[in-house]
């Protein structure tokens, strides 16, 4: 069979693996009768949902390198078959290590194929083809997170294990991805190594990184700990799949209206951003038993980052020198996200250490404070921007 990239079911293949990049959490419903059945902590439980995270921060690191060997196919191929076995392993063990381990390998897999995802489509494609492309992939994460969540969600009134059958569609979507995707017969420009001089990054884009880290670890924070507190107010048996499921709606359709919101606010749309995430923890943290507040806080929790992370993304561009710099700024990015959701269970256990209470709602308070600073340095960076902007413009009219 001759494949041609530019027909419909090549795109469609090469978009399919990017509905499993945000599906570490749609096993989140059924963690607190994980905790019940195998009796571990609410950190160690939160820790299953988290820990893919630290294997993307590794496994994203070297994909680059690994499909410089074999070719970005194979290592998407590879990335495929251990998400698949990884994360489909608890279904048929009940060790609290052994599932760890298998969450690791899960995360192993997509750290493999994460950033492949959008550098297979920029090796395949160009012009305004690529651009549509990269813009539908980013909207497939999500609408993967949130139709993985509810199968998820009806799987587990089978029983929480079965709610780890939702990573076997790992195995159909590798079957599509090595039918109907061409390989690549030359490493393209974005997997080759570059060499020359190395380049300094600008201080900015360690902010920006932290701001990340930030981001994420509240975001995680949200949907682990969300499944918890519902139980606490609505019983054990509670099935909150569908809930989180709909969060993510919430962020696709932000980020379809992310340019006009841009248009009318401009620089300060990450400020809009970030004060609607500090609103979602301000109702998350007071929520006090209130589950229909509770519920907003979660529900709106899918729009903040819709508005901040692009303009992460836009300003690299405007503060990087070269390609080079630009790629490397991105990965930095991408690491630091999941570094923020690895260790949000910590960050939470941290929180309620440091202030003595063991409410479950504790830690979104404090999320407030680091947001606020985050605000204030969003402010400065900016300011700097434009002086730097200023005196470029000077220079040349002189």
């Amino acid at each position: 069979m001759t494949i041609t990239k530019n027909s419909l079911i090549s795109k469609l293949a090469v978009l399919s693996i990017s509905l499993l990049l945000m599906s570490g959490p749609v096993i989140n419903p059924a963690l607190p009768q994980i905790k019940e059945s195998l009796n571990i902590s609410q950190s160690q439980t939160e820790l299953l949902s988290t820990i893919p995270n630290f294997a993307v921060i590794f496994f994203i690191s070297i994909s680059s390198f690994i499909a410089n060997k074999i070719g970005i196919k194979k290592t998407i191929v590879g990335g495929l078959i251990l998400a698949g076995i990884g994360g489909s392993l608890p279904l048929f063990i009940t060790n609290y290590s052994a599932i760890l381990l298998s969450r690791f390998l899960l995360g192993a897999g997509f750290g493999l194929f994460n950033s492949l995802a959008v550098s297979l489509i920029s090796a395949l494609y160009d012009g305004d083809t690529r651009a549509s492309l990269l813009g539908i992939r980013n909207s497939t994460e999500s609408i993967g997170q949130a139709i993985l969540t509810v199968i998820a969600g009806l799987l587990l009134t089978l029983g929480w294990k079965f709610s780890f059958a939702i990573y076997l569609l790992a195995f159909p979507i590798l079957f599509f991805f090595i039918m109907f995707v061409p390989d690549i017969k030359e490493s393209s420009k974005h997997t080759q190594i570059e060499k020359g001089k190395k380049e300094k990054l600008p201080a900015l884009v360690y902010f920006f990184v932290l701001f990340a880290i930030v981001l994420v670890m509240n975001s995680y924070a949200i949907t682990v700990r969300f499944p918890s507190m519902a139980a606490e107010i609505n019983g054990l048996g509670y099935n909150s799949s569908i809930f989180l499921a709909i969060m993510p709606i919430l962020g696709i359709i932000a980020g379809f209206v992310f340019g006009f919101v841009n248009k009318v606010f401009g620089r300060k749309t990450v400020l809009v951003g970030i004060i609607l995430n500090i609103l979602v923890n301000l109702l998350i943290g007071f929520s006090n038993g209130n589950f229909t507040i509770l519920l907003i806080g979660l529900f709106l929790s899918g729009v903040p980052n819709a508005f901040c992370f692009p303009y992460i993304y836009n300003s690299l561009g405007t503060i990087t020198k070269s390609e080079k710099s630009l790629n490397l700024a991105t990965s930095l990015i991408l690491i630091g996200c999941n570094i923020g959701g690895f260790i949000s269970p910590m960050a939470m256990q941290f929180i309620q250490f440091i202030s003595g209470s063991n409410k479950l709602a504790a830690p979104f308070p404090i999320f407030t404070i680091l947001l606020f600073a985050l605000m204030i340095g969003i402010i400065v960076a900016d300011r700097k921007k434009l002086k730097t902007k200023e005196t470029t413009s000077n220079k040349i009219v002189s």
